[in-house]
């Protein structure tokens, strides 16, 4: 759900010398909500709960399976007590936020690239954080694939959709859409694997394989624009990396994670007439957790650069 901005506070026209401070707010505040989403690619493979303005907490509940069974004539079926809750996850969100000071010699010169570059700051703040906070839940996956050192491969891929799409006896498969969500430099090693297993295959069924087939895998088959395995790689900058240059990404359900957040990013400005300018602060309010912890794969692999 795309995120709106509160500026309630910010519709007064505050002057500052023989300019308006509204003006340069509005410009610095469309450049932070156009920013916060595309600085967070995480936040649209987990399960989006709007949480009402002024509410901190809400329940997730997590069904289990449900099961059918064979009818026989003339014999009533027996009902079923709707899906059974197998888990109910309560989770808190907390404030967050950055904050501007904005002179009065900007806001009077009326400088409006510079006012867009910092509410451009402003947003990626906001978004950057929000998407290590998501990031931050794939290392409390049970399951793990790969080691320190090593580089993920076509077969890590494949054998962590395997496992999400096998039956579990309380939750079912892991639902689609599934995501990869990698370390850039993860992915780089995960390209040259695919392509180097691309070129050792000539023929394909008796029929020689068309040249090109390993740039059409590294054109299509990564940064999410077709799936490996069914399952798009989605480029994720804000991965960190350890001490020793490795890094932990994820296979997942979308229903695997969820991100409950305020729709509205709330802005507000106050006056400092002593250092002559305005504070602009922005804050989103957000809670981040796991709903079932079956439905993910934590993807651990070297990403060292330049090697």
């Amino acid at each position: 759900m795309p995120l709106s901005l509160s500026t309630n506070t910010l519709t007064k026209n505050s002057s500052a010398g023989g300019g308006t401070f509204q003006d340069v707010s509005n410009i610095l505040l469309a450049e932070a909500i156009d920013n916060i989403e595309p600085a967070a690619p995480n936040k649209e493979l987990v399960t989006n709960i709007t949480i009402p303005s002024g509410h901190y907490q809400v329940t997730v509940p997590v069904y289990g399976r449900t099961t059918a069974v064979a009818l026989s004539e003339g014999v009533d079926i027996s009902p079923v007590q709707g899906p059974e809750v197998a888990n109910v996850v309560t989770q808190t969100a907390s404030e967050h936020g950055v904050m501007t000071f904005v002179s009065d010699r900007l806001a009077y010169q009326g400088n409006d690239d510079a006012v867009a570059i910092v509410g451009e700051q402003h947003g990626r703040a906001v978004g950057r954080l929000l998407d290590q906070d998501i990031i931050g839940l794939f290392d409390g996956f049970s399951n793990s694939i790969g080691s320190a050192g090593a580089a993920l491969n076509l077969n890590s891929i494949a054998v962590a959709v395997s496992f999400l799409r096998s039956d579990d006896s309380t939750y079912g498969p892991a639902p689609n859409p599934i995501n990869a969500s990698l370390h850039p430099e993860q992915i780089r090693r995960l390209i040259t694997d695919v392509a180097g297993q691309a070129n050792s295959i000539t023929t394909f069924g008796g029929e020689p394989i068309p040249t090109g087939l390993s740039e059409d895998i590294v054109k299509n088959y990564m940064r999410g624009r077709d799936p490996l395995f069914g399952v798009p790689i989605i480029e994720s900058p804000n991965i960190s990396r350890d001490g020793s240059d490795d890094a932990k990404g994820a296979v997942f359900s979308t229903r695997a994670l969820h991100l409950a957040m305020e729709n509205e990013i709330r802005a507000e400005e106050e006056r400092d007439a002593s250092l002559r300018g305005t504070e602009i602060v922005t804050v989103g309010v957000w809670g981040q957790g796991e709903t079932v912890d079956v439905w993910g794969v934590e993807m651990l692999g070297d990403a060292v650069s330049l090697s």
